[in-house]
């Protein structure tokens, strides 16, 4: 199957503004530069960088991307998360991709199993294969054969939408759980938990065998 990674991204003075309460803008910036970063070379490990695509509007975010060696795409207006996607899923498609994996760029814990699952669902016979958020409500990860299989339908209750999406075109979906898929960043509290486990995995055996 050949998978293209999709990663939307906002420009960097804008994302995360739920943390301001804890962080201040520059480290906001760092945090979202660091995340985006971090899932375009995740993504890559597995896919390739040639098949790794990020969308954005900001021409920053884009330079980086392409320092990284990965596909980048200037977001066409009117601009919006699921526009971006839709973009971004047309120009795989164009390129050949019979998949397209979206991933959130905030997920801290991502690794490249995670990418795995998410493929190996959709080999498994799954045309959609989609991980939430913690709270089951959201939609961190979603890839679906072939692009454009339903519509992309992030926001609230995204989760929920897309699985009624899939049912609607008779698609099937199956849900992958992981920690790395599940474990975003939105709030004061994230940020805390995701420091404990960072902490957490430093003091660990194996971390320090390694």
């Amino acid at each position: 199957m050949n998978v293209w990674a999709i990663i939307p991204a906002r420009p960097l003075e804008e994302g995360k503004s739920r943390l301001a309460s804890a962080l201040s803008a520059a480290e906001r910036r760092r945090l979202n530069e660091d995340f985006f970063r971090q899932t375009l070379q995740t993504a890559a490990s597995v896919v390739g960088t040639g098949r790794t695509l990020a969308v954005s509007r900001s021409r920053t975010m884009l330079q980086i991307a392409r320092t990284m060696g990965v596909e980048a795409a200037l977001e066409d207006a009117p601009h919006g998360l699921n526009e971006a996607l839709t973009q971004a899923a047309g120009r795989a498609l164009a390129q050949g991709a019979d998949a397209v994996l979206s991933l959130s760029c905030d997920l801290p814990f991502l690794e490249a199993g995670d990418v795995r699952a998410m493929i190996a669902a959709a080999d498994d016979g799954a045309r959609l294969a989609i991980a939430g958020d913690r709270a089951g409500t959201g939609t961190n990860a979603l890839l679906m054969s072939p692009p454009g299989a339903i519509p992309y339908l992030y926001g609230p209750d995204s989760f929920s939408r897309h699985a009624d999406a899939a049912r609607a075109a008779g698609i099937a979906m199956t849900v992958v759980r992981r920690p790395g898929l599940a474990f975003d960043v939105d709030t004061p509290d994230d940020v805390e938990q995701m420091e404990e486990i960072g902490r957490e995995q430093t003091r660990s055996p194996l971390h320090m065998a390694g």
